[in-house]
């Protein structure tokens, strides 16, 4: 996969089959409602005093879950205008994406949502822990969990392209 910036889009150039699956699940895992421990990941009680949880509750999450859903909705747009590219004397197919810069924070906003939630889910960070620290072998971990490992690295990946060419600093 590449990554090109033109002045008003930021394109994923000649993504692999793999590569687009990965990104393809982007709004799915990104769903604060896929599960009870990506809710509360992203959804977390704020403190301890019932009265200021409640008007959490009542006046602060709907407010959130709005915009997470917006956000989830707008990357889920982008991701249906991919291009299929036919590339002669490559095998499988590869595709094209172009984003409009404009849609960058929210994108970045999104996969970082995913990849909070697949941390919690899959405990992502504490495998690669072990994988560097030698307490865990590859060989010990399971395919779906290597692919896991693989999205949130992309998903990684893409924040920092946009963090550093499109996001502005404060």
């Amino acid at each position: 996969m590449r990554v090109e910036l033109e002045k008003k889009a930021w394109i994923l150039d000649e993504i692999g089959e793999v590569e687009w699956f990965m990104l393809s699940q982007l709004p799915e895992s990104a769903d604060f409602n896929r599960s009870e421990k990506a809710r509360r990941r992203i959804l977390p009680e704020v403190c301890d005093d019932e009265d200021v949880a409640a008007d959490w509750r009542d006046y602060a999450r709907p407010e959130l879950e709005a915009r997470f859903r917006d956000e989830i909705r707008v990357v889920a747009s982008d991701l249906r205008r991919v291009e299929e590219l036919l590339k002669k004397g490559k095998s499988g197919s590869q595709f094209r994406l172009k984003v409009p810069v404009e849609h960058a924070e929210t994108w970045y906003g999104v996969l970082n949502q995913a990849r909070l939630i697949l941390n919690e889910e899959h405990e992502v960070v504490e495998t690669e822990v072990s994988l560097m620290s030698g307490e865990l072998v590859p060989t010990a971990i399971e395919e779906q969990q290597w692919l896991i490992m693989v999205q949130y690295r992309i998903y990684g990946a893409l924040q920092e392209f946009l963090l550093t060419h499109l996001m502005e600093s404060p």
